[in-house]
C-alpha cells in the first residue's frame, strides 16, 4: 500500500469516528432532552394537583369565614350572645344574665348613676373562669401562627418563583444549550479530522 493510500485511509478513519462521536453526542443530548422533559412534566402535574388542593382549602376557609362573619352579624344583643356562646366556647357552666340589682335607696335615679336596671348583667361562672382565660391565651397563640403561615406562605411563592426559573433554565439547557454544546465540540473536532485527513492526502501527492 503506497504513502498516499495509507493517509487517506488513516483521514477517512479519523472522519467515521468523529463522526461517530457526533452522532453519539447528538443522541446523548436527545436522551437527557428527553428525559429532562419528562421528569418536567411530571413535576407540572405534581404542582397542578398542590395548586388544586390549596384552591380547594382556600375557597372553603371562604366559606367558613363567611358563615362565621353572618353568625356574628345575627348575634347582636346580649340573650343572643348568651344562647350561641356555648356553640363558640364550650364551658362547664352556661354564662347567663341576671337583673341588676336596684340601687340603694337615696343614691339618685337611674339616669344619674349611670345604671339601667332593664339592662341585665352576665353571670360568669367561678368554672368557666379558666376555660374562659385559656381561651384567649389560644387565640394569641392562634394569630401568632397565622402571623407566621402568612410570612412563610409569602416566601414559599418566592422560593417556588425562583425554583420555576430554575425550570426554566433547565428546560432551555435541556432543548438548546447542552444538546448543541455537545453537537458544537462533535462538530469542531469532526471539522479538525476531516482538514487534517485533506491535508494528509495533498501532502501525499
Amino acid at each position: 500500500m503506497t504513502l498516499r493510500a495509507k493517509l487517506e485511509l488513516g483521514g477517512a478513519v479519523i472522519m467515521l469516528a468523529l463522526l461517530a462521536v457526533l452522532v453519539a453526542a447528538w443522541h446523548g443530548a436527545h436522551d437527557d432532552a428527553l428525559k429532562m422533559e419528562a421528569t418536567i412534566k411530571a413535576q407540572r402535574e405534581v404542582m397542578a394537583e398542590a395548586d388544586k388542593r390549596q384552591a380547594d382549602r382556600d375557597a372553603a376557609l371562604k366559606v367558613s369565614l363567611s358563615q362565621l362573619e353572618d353568625a356574628k352579624k345575627r348575634t347582636q344583643t346580649p340573650q343572643e350572645a348568651v344562647r350561641a356562646l356555648p356553640s363558640v366556647i364550650p364551658l362547664p357552666q352556661p354564662i347567663y344574665l341576671a337583673p341588676r340589682p336596684n340601687p340603694p335607696q337615696g343614691s339618685g335615679n337611674a339616669a344619674a348613676t349611670g345604671t339601667s336596671p332593664a339592662i341585665p348583667d352576665a353571670v360568669i361562672p367561678a368554672a368557666d373562669l379558666k376555660p374562659l382565660y385559656d381561651f384567649g391565651i389560644a387565640c394569641q397563640e392562634c394569630k401568632a401562627k397565622l402571623a407566621t403561615a402568612e410570612a412563610d406562605r409569602a416566601d414559599d411563592q418566592v422560593k417556588l418563583a425562583a425554583l420555576g426559573k430554575e425550570r426554566d433554565a433547565a428546560v432551555t439547557a435541556a432543548k438548546g444549550g447542552r444538546k448543541w454544546d455537545r453537537i458544537k465540540r462533535a462538530g469542531k473536532w469532526f471539522i479538525i479530522g476531516a482538514v487534517a485527513g485533506a491535508v494528509a492526502a495533498k501532502t501525499a501527492h
